[in-house]
């Protein structure tokens, strides 16, 4: 009889089978949700565990490795990736920065063109370096003329105050500490609008070891936000907490990132991410032109909704 009863009991665990997914994330603000989901409950924390590194590049590194299955990452270090031949899908539209990732001086550099012949600081193959490229982009300056120091993201506040560099291409929360200390604000996201965009990526097998682990990372990320709208002050005074911030400069912060909802991203990522298209090549495009992206990325079946629709989707306007 325990012969019979043991298949049944192995189908009646169900989800057990599934080993625990990974997740990578970094300080920035945007990925935070995430840690208060795990904080307040809302992940289980023996299936689903974050792993928080100091920089992307160390995050892109574990997912390159298969140290991790999935990684908050912005969209255009996921290109880095399908460039370099990871089977990789976005299942989730995280955040778009809206000043939250800057380019930061010392006291007295009031403006980008008076970073010619100056040390600059920014991580290599990452989002901050895109962001670079765009400010000396929009401030005359070519990459020849400034000299660039590369400064992993958990370096940021040292490299700055040790006088290092000159300037800084950095993210929130790094960017409110630096302000508050004096640095003068040169750039921003808000001069790129659309430009740096935070995704859940995953790798292509995860979809289907963790069918269940990303459904519910995805729930609990959307019940957060619900959470933030809903009930403000509890949720950013705990979200302060992993930011070094008051729960006053955490609000501050928060208004360079907008979270889209659970509707803009089933409208996003429908159709193989058809409405984001034309962003992507343009994206993708830019990051040619300014030698951060090598070769053409293929974009087919970047964009993946099935997590999404089995968290469940609400329904479209024309029904």
């Amino acid at each position: 009889m325990l012969v019979l009863l043991l298949p049944l009991l192995l189908l009646g665990c169900g989800g057990s089978q599934e080993t625990p997914l990974r997740v990578a994330t970094i300080e920035w603000i945007g990925y935070h949700p995430l840690h208060l989901a795990a904080s307040e409950g809302r992940l289980p924390i023996d299936e689903i565990r974050l792993a928080r590194f100091s920089s992307n590049v160390e995050s892109l590194r574990a997912f390159r490795n298969g140290n991790v299955d999935a990684a908050a990452l912005t969209l255009d270090e996921a290109f880095l990736l399908r460039a370099d031949g990871h089977d990789i899908r976005v299942i989730l539209l995280l955040d778009y920065s809206h000043g939250g990732d800057t380019i930061l001086a010392q006291p007295g550099i009031t403006r980008m063109a008076d970073l010619e012949g100056r040390r600059i600081g920014v991580e290599n193959d990452a989002a901050t370096a895109y962001l670079l490229a765009r400010g000396l982009e929009h401030g005359g300056l070519d990459r020849e003329r400034v000299d660039i120091v590369r400064v992993d993201a958990g370096r940021h506040e040292e490299a700055f105050h040790g006088g290092e560099v000159d300037a800084l291409a950095t993210f929130e929360p790094t960017r409110t500490r630096l302000l508050n200390a004096g640095a003068e604000e040169l750039f921003d996201s808000t001069r790129i609008p659309g430009e740096i965009i935070d995704v859940l990526v995953v790798q292509r097998q995860a979809l289907d070891d963790h069918p269940r682990h990303l459904r519910q990372l995805v729930d609990a990320w959307f019940g957060t936000l619900e959470y933030l709208d809903t009930d403000p002050e509890p949720a950013k005074a705990a979200m302060a907490r992993y930011s070094d911030l008051s729960a006053e400069e955490l609000a501050g912060a928060l208004a360079g990132v907008h979270f889209p909802s659970r509707a803009e991203n089933c409208t996003a990522l429908a159709d193989g991410g058809e409405a984001l298209r034309a962003s992507s090549e343009h994206l993708a495009t830019l990051m040619q032109q300014q030698g951060l992206l090598e070769r053409e990325v293929n974009l087919d079946r970047l964009f993946d909704d099935r997590v999404l629709q089995a968290a469940g989707c609400p329904p479209s306007e024309d029904g």
